[in-house]
Formats: structure tokens, C-alpha cells, sequence
């Protein structure tokens, strides 16, 4: 038993390491929100023990949907992504790429044109370990 621990924490500690982690210096991605639609908006908040906080919202500009996290905060962690979801377990999602920063205002397109109305979650999550880091719901 003792070692299945230490093989684990081994694992983890390695599989933690900082070049997988997500940068922290501060995003500024601009987005110009007098020419936009907002569709949706949601306070973010950190989920299982992690940090994150912040608003995210969904606008419409010439037909292309944006997420906008602004303002955003949360701890670091690995492979961190930026999911639209239906469910609040993320089990149907579009991911909309790496999270850019754990500080500053991001700006992720949403592929496609989806129903924005059947998406009513954004997630951070970490993809190598199937862990969400914090969720907004939309209204």
C-alpha cells in the first residue's frame, strides 16, 4: 500500500510539472463589446476546492458567437480548457481551445454556429485529469 502511495504521488508531482501548466501572465484580449450582442452572461466559480472567478458572457457579433471571460481569475493548473457545455458535468461540450491565461480578459470564438440556447455552461476544465476547475451558468 505504502507503495501504490508513492507511485501515485510520483505520478502526479510529474505529471504536474510546470510546462504543462497554464500561463499566468495577464491576457488583454480586446473585444469590442459596443459593436456585439450579449446573449448570455454567468459568474464564475471555482468547483471541487479550485479557484476561479470572474464573469463569462456569450455575444453575437455578425453572426459569429464569442466567450468573453472578463474580468477572470483562477489557480493554475494542467492542460486547462474553455468549454461551452448542455450539461453541468461537461458530457456534451465544445471546446473552444487552452485557457489563455489564469488572469486578464480572454476572448474564445464558438466554432460553427451552434444553439447558444442549449448551452447554458462554461467550464474550465483539465482535460489530462477530467477535472473541472470552476463553471458559470448562463442566464
Amino acid at each position: 500500500m505504502k507503495k501504490l502511495s508513492t507511485l501515485l504521488l510520483l505520478i502526479t508531482l510529474v505529471s504536474c510539472q510546470e510546462e504543462n501548466n497554464t500561463p499566468t501572465k495577464p491576457v488583454n484580449d480586446t473585444f469590442d463589446t459596443a459593436s456585439a450582442t450579449l446573449l448570455k452572461q454567468g459568474m464564475l466559480m471555482g468547483i471541487g476546492g479550485h479557484t476561479a472567478s470572474g464573469t463569462a458572457s456569450i455575444y453575437d457579433q455578425g453572426g459569429k458567437k464569442y466567450v468573453v471571460l472578463d474580468p477572470y481569475s483562477s489557480q493554475n493548473g494542467p492542460d486547462l480548457k474553455v468549454y461551452l457545455s448542455t450539461t453541468v458535468g461537461a458530457t456534451s461540450y465544445i471546446n473552444l481551445g487552452a485557457l489563455k491565461s489564469t488572469t486578464g480578459k480572454q476572448v474564445y470564438v464558438v466554432p460553427g454556429n451552434p444553439n447558444i440556447a442549449q448551452y447554458p455552461y462554461v467550464h474550465i476544465w483539465c482535460e489530462q485529469f477530467s477535472v473541472e476547475f470552476g463553471r458559470a451558468e448562463m442566464q
